[in-house]
């Protein structure tokens, strides 16, 4: 660790999970809670075999998302799209974290898809109708939260074999896919982290909606907390 940086467990927060609620009652500093999320968030543009993407049942997300990874397809960065996600994630109506406060002010951008399909079905479909060939989709809809998303890519893969990945999500997320995937996986595979965009929860945009700053609150904590539970890898913020 170089010196001056903090690993994620010894961020100075508490971290406080309410069970009952199933949300963090704390408030972070949104700096901080900014450099915990989106530091060093890096897509170093290079070539890869496969693309994980991160499924959501979030609408705006799960379009972004698989938009972003079939552009990724067609320009050649990618060969294989794997497409991960079930139906009972964190997402889901029945476990969606969200306050209902908050779903009703941002409505649209709140929405969550509910057709009885998994999340990997789901964006499957969308990669098919945009000419994506099925020989080139690879489907995990059993994995209910990333760190099944990254644990049950044996079942459909051979890990092993791999030195690099390019992980597609929102860019609230691509951290903790990072910090699951250095957990779970082989050390020695190289990452590139590929953000796909909503115009919502980004950097520079979350804190223009209830939505945004909820969501980078609860990333930060759910990191932190993770971290201390050695669940994750415990990154280094700088």
């Amino acid at each position: 660790m170089n010196e001056g940086n903090m690993l994620l467990s010894e961020v100075p927060i508490e971290a406080k999970w309410n069970e009952k609620t199933r949300l963090y009652e704390n408030n972070i500093d949104s700096s901080l809670a900014e450099k915990i999320v989106f530091q060093n968030i890096i897509d170093e543009e290079q070539i890869y075999f496969y693309g994980i993407v991160f499924g959501t049942s979030r609408k705006i997300e799960m379009i972004a998302r698989i938009q972003k990874a079939i552009h990724l397809y067609k320009m050649g960065r990618i060969k294989k799209l794997i497409l991960t996600g079930g139906k009972s994630g964190i997402s889901s109506k029945k476990k969606n974290q969200t306050p209902d406060k908050i779903v009703k002010e941002n409505n649209e951008i709140s929405y969550l898809i509910q057709d009885g399909k998994s999340e990997a079905e789901r964006m499957k479909k969308i990669a098919l109708s945009d000419n994506v060939p099925i020989t080139d989709i690879i489907v995990n809809d059993y994995s209910n939260d990333t760190i099944e998303n990254i644990k049950y890519l044996k079942d459909v893969i051979e890990v092993e074999k791999i030195t690099n990945l390019v992980l597609i999500s929102s860019a609230y997320h691509l951290k903790r896919c990072l910090a699951v995937a250095k957990m779970y996986l082989s050390k020695q595979i190289h990452y590139d982290l590929v953000i796909a965009p909503t115009g919502y929860f980004e950097l520079d945009n979350y804190q223009n909606t209830s939505l945004g700053i909820q969501l980078i609150q609860f990333e930060a904590n759910h990191l932190v907390n993770l971290a201390r539970k050695k669940v994750i890898e415990d990154l280094e913020i700088e």
